[in-house]
């Protein structure tokens, strides 16, 4: 990727009654993305609503990913998603802040929004680029447009064959900003009538100098043939077909003209020529005498048909826009909303009985807008909240509206909120009893779960009692992410709802943990219940099974769903947890007043909430009491740097240097104030002023650093980072690590003021200076950008990776890290196996293949990319049992143990020795890993490469006529394929997805025939690229296009230095 500051794009931009319209040519495929990235952070995301329009799928789904690549979040919407216009509806109120991309499909749903600034990230033919100006036009704001097009030699953003556009020489295109200005720029005279059109490259500087008539030859030239010249073109011959042809479109031409010209002078002869560039024609100016489609007529009669039909569709485009009719703004209601005084204040202080700061006064500025687009953010008690309406806390349960005595006393008896309520409590509880929809995010253990669990249980139980008894179905639905989890909070359920009583006689809760009693459950749910409290997955499955003839649930009669610990149901069920966030909104009305939404959760996951979670959640309130997870929300960038200790300082010296810290204000972070000092004491001797805050007697000096905001950084200690308030912060430095990952997160607390106001830099930057010997919290740090699916921090895993290579003092007698083995390295946190290859550990069987083209059976998918098959050339299948395609060599066995005299249990097995056991009904072949307190495991040979556990006496002695034939169950990788998580676990259910969808066995087709490149087998695994069956389907697409994934392209060059690496095994040394 080219430098921000390195990108050349040639532009001009044209103005038309109020609105401005800008074209640039991205001088090849990487600078279109490039510029497209910086042109959107340049946008104010709080105030200013982007959208980029495409013209295919494909071509959208390609701009997504590119962006991302570039750190740009957007959204992409598409016709068939039945969550779009929600999704459309909040982000044109301002609860979604992201970029949209969308086709022309899409763009119906735009009519009557507010849209700012519009991207056609190509130029459509002209009646396609009509059809959405028309639809713009009827937007609730004048939107400005950027229209990216393609040169001669230029490329599409979509395009993946990028061929550079070449430039004149000495010609330097110059970067689009808001308006590009030609240099030297023309003056126009006070009463010039003619329109004037800004250009550039310098081939269209002159254009300014012409009269209106000559600008659009040149125009219109210009947009033909960029490089200037046409004698190539008008050098070549036509034959008289193609005359004929010309002779035909001019003909179409003519009759476009006449229809065009009526249609558009008796609006042009009451309105002004708007092509001045940023404003309109003065009052003393008259109209213009001619106008852009006279000129287009002279100039089609002055030059014959040269061009091609496309290049006409874009010129008359152009045309047609600087002509159109002004947009059409409907009326539209505006919110203004006000935070009280005592709200504004924010405080993480030791007392909270009041709204009262620890900065009083002296450091609130007055100036700062506490808006953000249609909402209103505040922060207090060390939690960031947000809501379109008025944030009022509570200090404990007396101050929540509609709460009994008896559910207040209930609470207590269980120690919660005995003195006062915890800190998102404060917040959430008058909210939720409002009855409006809540989501909370922040550490375990405060109190997320019971910031919704008493309304939950006190209504549920009034609703209970109302409901007819002939109804059917739950009052509420609390979902967890486990049943640990679950039976928890139905303790906690027994003891709320034991105080209310039970006058209905109805039961007031079902637990439903095994997927066994699913028909139990539905016949529970037959009569009115008060909460159904079950895991996602059973909840999935009562979903399925509830129908019109047989109904489970009835959507009116829930009132309460709740999402307990959402990012673990993600984490471990994502695909089951998405079809049931999709089956939501069908089954049940999350309208306002309707039913209410809880959810709660450790991480902010940004395109699962925005996406899907915020359009059922009318009138939410978003809570964050832990400052890292809102600096998602908030967009902050994170950038974690190596820096050795003896160069920190002059790395920091360079940092300020490339800052502008008279407009950006920046903090420096420090893990003590005895760090504080000594860098204030070596930033003095560079001549490098600073301001310095270790304790709350330097408030005040802060206070005035924040009001005249001087162009020097403020370096603070994390003792005083709880009740520091500095305004908003630009860019914020930690120049050592916390003591703690907890304080380390609170240094995020310094962005919050933010999220409040709009500056014209509001999101921010945190830049981390981190050592390679601090693995532990670069681990942290990896852990968290991997799990918000941000940018792979590639430069940190490997410092992770590389730290394996110090082993334990006895290696010889640790058992191989699978990770090791399967991937080249070792990313977990904490690993007891061995990260050291033996010599005779590398060298495979000698049947095992090394090279070329193989094909096989799939006998089992341990994971999407990782399964057991069997070589048809060398094992061919002769016959199926109970489901399972067996060779001869399986028939043998299985009938010579299924007789009892046969089977002899093994007196001692041991590691190494091969063994038969009994493996859903039949008898298999197994090599034994491990015995160890009367459990002996083993790996399955023939059927699987699965690994067993058995009970020692469960184990028989296999015969030598069986002992010696070659394992036929091969493991088979596919290379680089991995989870995007550190554990590199792939998740049950996305394992049940690719079985089930991928590897399903149809009728007649019991063995398909899979096959494979080999890239490498080592041991006894076979690492091959992909995996396609006899249609063509390839795995690696099937799982990359479904799921969050990492594909490592070094994996192989890994796992080559892996076997490079590879030594003997030393011998035992008894003590």
């Amino acid at each position: 990727m080219k430098p921000l500051a390195e990108l050349k794009v040639p532009s001009f931009t044209v103005e038309y009654q109020g609105t401005t319209f800008t074209y640039a040519s991205p001088t090849f495929g990487e600078a279109s993305f490039d510029f497209l990235a910086q042109t959107i952070r340049g946008r104010d995301p709080n105030t200013c609503r982007i959208i980029l329009i495409c013209q295919q799928n494909a071509e959208a789904e390609h701009l997504k990913s590119e962006l991302a690549g570039r750190d740009v979040n957007t959204l992409l919407l598409e016709a068939a998603d039945p969550m779009a216009h929600q999704v459309l509806l909040l982000w044109s109120k301002g609860y979604i802040h992201q970029a949209l991309i969308l086709c022309d499909a899409m763009l119906n749903h735009l009519e009557g929004l507010g849209v700012n600034f519009v991207i056609h990230t190509t130029l459509p033919p002209l009646k396609q680029f009509q059809e959405r100006w028309e639809i713009l036009s009827k937007s609730a704001t004048k939107a400005e447009m950027l229209v990216i097009t393609a040169q001669d030699k230029g490329t599409k953003i979509s395009g993946k064959n990028i061929i550079k556009p070449e430039t004149e020489k000495g010609e330097t295109p110059t970067p689009l900003k808001r308006e590009v200005k030609s240099e030297p720029e023309v003056p126009l005279p006070p009463q010039d009538p003619r329109p004037v059109v800004k250009m550039e490259p310098k081939h269209l500087q002159s254009l300014s100098a012409m009269d209106g008539q000559a600008q659009m030859v040149a125009f219109g030239k210009s947009l033909f043939y960029p490089t200037g010249s046409t004698s190539a073109l008008e050098t070549i011959p036509k034959s008289s077909h193609n005359s004929q042809l010309a002779d035909n479109e001019d003909k179409t031409l003519e009759d476009f003209m006449e229809k065009f010209l009526k249609l558009s002078c008796d609006e042009s002869t009451n309105q002004e020529t708007s092509l001045l560039p940023r404003g309109k024609p003065s009052k003393h100016e008259s109209s213009p005498e001619t106008s852009p489609v006279a000129d287009l007529r002279l100039w089609h009669t002055k030059r014959p048909m040269e061009a091609s039909e496309v290049e006409l569709q874009n010129f008359f485009g152009s045309c047609r826009l600087q002509s159109a009719p002004p947009p059409i703004v409907p009326p539209g209601e505006s919110l203004s909303l006000e935070l009280p005084p005592d709200l504004v204040g924010i405080d993480d202080t030791l007392s909270l009985d009041s709204f009262q700061t620890g900065e009083d006064s002296p450091l609130l500025d007055p100036l700062d807008d506490s808006l953000t687009a249609g909402g209103i953010t505040a922060y207090n008690y060390g939690v960031l909240a947000w809501s379109r309406h008025l944030i009022v806390p509570c200090y404990d349960l007396g101050g929540v509206a509609g709460m009994s005595n008896a559910t207040r006393s209930a609470i207590h008896q269980l120690g919660v909120a005995k003195s006062r309520a915890k800190a998102v409590q404060r917040f959430a509880w008058p909210h939720v009893s409002a009855g409006k929809p809540l989501i909370v995010v922040g550490n375990t253990q405060t109190g997320k779960t019971w910031c919704y669990l008493p309304t939950l249980c006190q209504r549920s139980h009034e609703e209970l009692q109302r409901r007819p008894a002939d109804d059917h179905g739950p009052t509420s639905i609390f979902v967890c992410a486990n049943q640990s989890q679950g039976n928890q909070i139905g303790r906690w359920m027994d003891s709320l709802l034991r105080s209310l009583g039970n006058e209905a006689g109805l039961e007031a809760v079902v637990n439903h943990w095994d997927r066994a009693n699913v028909a139990d459950i539905a016949g529970r749910l037959s009569q009115p219940v008060g909460i159904l409290l079950t895991s996602v997955d059973l909840l999935l499955q009562l979903l399925s099974h509830h129908s019109k003839k047989a109904p489970i649930f009835d959507g009116a009669a829930v009132k309460y769903i709740a999402l307990d610990n959402l990012n673990d149901m993600v984490r471990l069920l994502p695909d089951i947890t998405m079809k049931v966030i999709k089956r939501l909104p069908e089954m049940f009305d999350l309208g306002q007043n309707k039913c209410q939404l809880f959810v709660s959760g450790r991480n902010w996951l940004n395109d699962l909430m925005v996406q899907r979670i915020l359009p059922l959640m009318p009138d939410v309130l978003i809570l964050f009491d832990d400052a890292l997870e809102a600096s998602v929300y908030g967009g902050v960038e994170l950038d974690t740097r190596i820096v050795p200790e003896e160069q920190k300082i002059e790395r920091l010296v360079a940092l300020f240097r490339d800052t502008n810290l008279v407009e950006e204000r920046t903090v420096v972070v420090c893990s003590s104030a005895d760090e504080v000092l000594l860098l204030r004491r070596r930033l003095d001797k560079k001549g490098i002023d600073v301001q310095t805050c270790i304790s709350e007697s330097c408030f005040p000096q802060v206070a005035r650093w924040r009001r005249d905001c001087p162009a020097c950084p403020l370096l603070v200690s994390d003792d005083v980072v709880s009740k520091l308030r500095c305004g908003y912060v630009v860019l914020l430095i930690h120049y050592s690590w916390s003591t703690s990952w907890m304080r380390f997160k609170h240094r995020f607390s310094l962005f919050y003021k933010n999220y409040k106001t709009v500056p014209p830099k509001q999101r921010g930057q945190s830049v981390i200076f981190a050592q390679e010997t601090e693995v532990d919290t670069i681990w942290l740090m990896a852990d968290f950008l991997l799990k918000h699916g941000l940018p792979r921090p590639t430069h940190l895993l490997d410092i992770l990776a590389q730290r394996r290579l110090a082993e334990p003092l006895h290696p010889a007698r640790l058992k191989l890290c699978r990770q090791l083995s399967a991937y080249g390295d070792c990313l977990r946190n904490s690993c007891q196996y061995r990260h050291l290859l033996w010599r005779q550990e590398v060298v495979p069987p000698d049947h095992y293949p090394t090279k070329g083209e193989i094909r096989f059976t799939v006998l089992a998918c341990n994971s999407p990319a990782h399964l057991s098959v069997r070589l048809n050339d060398q094992f061919p299948t002769v016959a199926h049992f109970l489901g399972v395609p067996m060779t001869h060599l399986g028939q043998q066995v299985q009938r010579h143990y299924e007789l009892e005299e046969h089977r002899h249990r093994h007196p001692s097995p041991v590691p190494g020795e091969r063994v038969v056991v009994k493996n859903l009904n039949r008898y298999e072949r197994a090599v034994v890993l491990d015995v160890e307190g009367g459990k002996v495991s083993v790996q399955l040979l023939d059927t699987s490469t699965e690994i067993l556990s058995y009970n020692a006496s469960q184990v028989y002695v296999c015969e030598k006529i069986f002992k010696d034939q070659p394992r036929e169950a091969m493991e088979v990788r596919i290379t680089g394929l991995e989870p995007g998580s550190l554990d590199r676990i792939w998740p049950e259910d996305v394992r049940n997805v690719v079985r089930n969808q991928f590897f399903s066995r149809t009728q007649n087709r019991r063995s398909r025939e899979f096959s494979a490149v080999v890239q490498a087998t080592i041991q006894e695994t076979i690492f091959v690229r992909d995996v396609v069956d006899s249609e063509g389907n390839d795995l690696r697409s099937f799982v990359a296009n479904r799921f969050r994934v990492y594909q490592e392209e070094r994996c192989l060059d890994k796992l080559i230095r892996m076997v490079l690496s590879s030594e003997p095994k030393p011998c035992l040394i008894s003590n």
